[in-house]
């Protein structure tokens, strides 16, 4: 069963249309009949919220019951939904690991939510393009985390840069004269310079491989 089989099953329980269900919520008007994936962390908060009594896990995931268990009826979080370890992956939103032109993260909505065993990442992209082997090879997945103080990039470690043009995964350098300039570096390219204008965010990525 589908995120959105499970709504509208949710919704058959309300006794309610999607139309109205959509109003109440807060969330675009034929929102429920084009989702094509899953749900998205502020239509999840708002879900959460209009209707505790519904295990979000559950929708998300198809793991459990449709109603909680629980009689305790307080508002649900994403935040709380993400330190069980849940993460968006977003199997369209392709991180160029070669030399690609790809669109900067938006509103997409993710296609799933996953959670794998003693891994914390706050999202799963698909890696395509050579640049990282063979550290990181075309066809893996990464797991990130944002990284909030860009002023300490460490060589050693590989991220995922959003800037206004692209998604990438590199090594990071400051310049050592120019604060405003960052340098991208591949294990099989040459080194190229990033300006922090053009930067949106910058994750860490915290787990790298293939899923078997």
């Amino acid at each position: 069963m589908t995120t959105k089989e499970r709504l509208k099953k949710f919704l058959k329980h309300l006794n309610t249309g999607q139309n109205s269900f959509e109003r109440k919520v807060g969330i675009a008007n034929g929102y429920i009949n084009n989702l094509k994936g899953s749900i998205g962390s502020d239509n999840i908060d708002k879900i959460g919220t209009h209707f505790p009594e519904l295990n979000i896990e559950w929708l998300i995931s198809g793991k459990g019951e449709m109603l909680k268990t629980s009689t305790v009826t307080d508002s649900f979080s994403i935040v709380n939904f993400k330190q069980r370890g849940y993460a968006p992956f977003y199997s369209e939103m392709r991180v160029s690991g070669g030399q690609y032109d790809l669109a900067k993260i938006g509103d997409e909505e993710p296609d799933s939510w996953v959670k794998f065993p003693g891994i914390t990442a706050d999202a799963w992209f698909p890696v395509i393009g050579f640049s990282m082997e063979p550290k990181i090879y075309s066809g893996d997945i990464v797991g990130v985390v944002v990284v909030n103080n860009w002023e300490r990039v460490d060589t050693e470690i590989i991220y995922m840069v959003v800037t206004i043009y692209d998604r990438m995964i590199k090594r990071l350098q400051l310049d050592e004269s120019d604060p405003e300039i960052i340098w991208a570096i591949s294990e099989n390219y040459p080194k190229f310079k990033l300006h922090r204008s053009e930067i949106l965010k910058i994750y860490r990525v915290v787990w790298a491989g293939r899923l078997v």
